[in-house]
C-alpha cells in the first residue's frame, strides 16, 4: 500500500507492536550489498532489512524460513539469483516456491544513499514480489503482491491469527461473498499464486468485527479462515460460506 507516514511498514509494525529502529550494522550490510552487486535496494526492501528487531519478530511467527540480512544475495539452488537481478526474501517451509524482488543497476554517477523515514519516494521504491518454483530453471516469476510492504503486512497479518479462528476448505465461493465482505470490513492487501500450501487465484484478506481469510481459485474457495468475538458476526459468515 502507498506509504502514510515515515514508515514503510508503519502498519506491519504496529501489528507486531514494534516500535522500529534502524540499526547501523545492517544499513552498513546492505551498504555493502549495493556497492558490491552494483544493484539498487527498493527504499522499502532497504528499511525492512535495517530493522532488525521486526525481521526477528516476523521470523518467530511465520513458518517459512525468512531471509536475513546477512543471507541476502547468497545463491540459492545453485544458482546466484542476485547476478539476475533477483533477491531472495522467504522460502516456503516445504521449499515449494520463494518470494523475490527484482532489482536494477543504479544509474550511472549515482551513489547508494539510504532513503531516511519521511524522504520523498518515487514509483520504485516499493516494488511488486514475485514467487518462484526453485526446481523451475528457467525461473519463471509468478506475482504474488503488488508492493514490498503489502508483502510484509499480508505477512504479519496471516501469522497473527487468533487461536478461536475457524475454517472450511474447498467450499464453492458464493458470487457475492466477496462485495459482502467489502461491505461489511476492511479489505487489506490481495496476494496471488501461491496460498500457503497450493496454488491459487488470489487471497483475499479482511479486518474489522470479524477477521476472514479466503484463498480462492475459480469458484471454489480452497480455504475460509474466520474468527470473531460477536455471535452475529460469526452466525452470519458461517451461514455465507457453509461452515
Amino acid at each position: 500500500m502507498p506509504k502514510t507516514s515515515g514508515w514503510w511498514h508503519a502498519d506491519a509494525y504496529r501489528l507486531m507492536d514494534l516500535r522500529p529502529e534502524m540499526e547501523p550494522e545492517l544499513v552498513a550490510r546492505l551498504d555493502d550489498l549495493e556497492r558490491h552487486s552494483g544493484l539498487r535496494l527498493p527504499a522499502a526492501v532497504r528499511e525492512w532489512y535495517s530493522v532488525g528487531a521486526a525481521q526477528r519478530r516476523l521470523a518467530e511467527r511465520r513458518q517459512n524460513p525468512l531471509t536475513t540480512t546477512a543471507e541476502l544475495g547468497e545463491p540459492r539452488d545453485r544458482i546466484d539469483h542476485l547476478a539476475h537481478g533477483r533477491l531472495i526474501t522467504e522460502t516456503d517451509c516445504q521449499y515449494c516456491c520463494h518470494w523475490v524482488v527484482r532489482l536494477a543497476p543504479w544509474p550511472d554517477g549515482t551513489e547508494p544513499l539510504f532513503p531516511l523515514p519521511g524522504a520523498a519516494s518515487g514509483p520504485d521504491d516499493d516494488p511488486p514480489v514475485w514467487v518462484i518454483d526453485p526446481d523451475d530453471r528457467d525461473v519463471t516469476l509468478m506475482p504474488y503482491a503488488d508492493r514490498f510492504s503489502d508483502y510484509l503486512l499480508t505477512s504479519v497479518w496471516d501469522s497473527c491469527e487468533p487461536a478461536d479462528a475457524f475454517s472450511g476448505f474447498d467450499l464453492p465461493l458464493p458470487p457475492h461473498a466477496l462485495d459482502v465482505l467489502r461491505q461489511r470490513y476492511q479489505e487489506l492487501p490481495t496476494t496471488y499464486s501461491w496460498a500457503g500450501n497450493q496454488g491459487c487465484d488470489a487471497m483475499y484478506r479482511f479486518d474489522g468485527a470479524a477477521r476472514v481469510l479466503i484463498a480462492v481459485a475459480g469458484e471454489i474457495a480452497l480455504y475460509v479462515v474466520v474468527s470473531t468475538t460477536d455471535p452475529r458476526h460469526e452466525a452470519e459468515l458461517r451461514s455465507l460460506f457453509g461452515l
